[in-house]
């Protein structure tokens, strides 16, 4: 079976790949913290700055189609005039902070869709076009999160605790038990 794994820097199943140390702590988060900026300012970016550029453009594709798609049901999906729709934190509920914290993970672009599509001068969402649009930002928010997540695990070497055993041993992470002959 040809093609990629998803192992770092998009190896295929050929080539054995340079398996990096376990990082712990304060040499984790120096090596992560640049790639993991990136990411969130352009998803995308922190996976090609690693090496990962068949990954960063489709991350950067999934998340440009969905803000396009966000953009174009929230401006013209609004009949009457109706703006609104983008999760902003408030004080009153604790819901709406918290689809505001998952709408976050688009980037700054989050503060251009709260200034267009949420604040003190919008209404709530009448329509259900703009709850697909804000939605649309949500799963771009979250994807890019769960991608964060994804990036750190690659940077310090973490990706391979999640591989299933026999990967990790054909890789040769692991050594294959032996089971004692009865």
């Amino acid at each position: 079976m040809g093609g990629t794994l998803g192992y770092p820097g998009g190896m295929d199943e050929t080539t054995k790949p340079a398996i990096q140390p376990l990082l712990l702590r304060q040499r984790a988060l120096k090596a992560a913290w640049k790639p993991l900026l990136q990411n969130w300012l352009v998803p995308g970016w922190g996976f090609w700055t690693i090496g990962e550029k068949k990954r960063a453009k489709v991350f950067f594709t999934v998340w440009l189609v969905f803000g396009l798609l966000a953009y174009l049901q929230m401006s013209y999906g609004a009949t009457d005039g109706i703006r609104g729709g983008v999760y902003i934190p408030t004080r009153e509920s604790w819901l709406q902070t918290l689809g505001a914290l998952g709408t976050l993970g688009v980037g700054p672009v989050y503060g251009l869709f709260a200034w267009c599509f949420g604040g003190a001068n919008t209404e709530p969402v009448r329509n259900l076009t703009q709850e697909y649009g804000a939605t649309y930002v949500m799963v771009a928010g979250l994807l890019n999160w769960l991608c964060c997540f994804d990036l750190f695990d690659r940077i310090t070497g973490r990706w391979q605790w999640r591989l299933p055993k026999d990967e990790r041993i054909s890789l040769g992470l692991e050594e294959a038990e032996e089971k004692p002959e009865v």
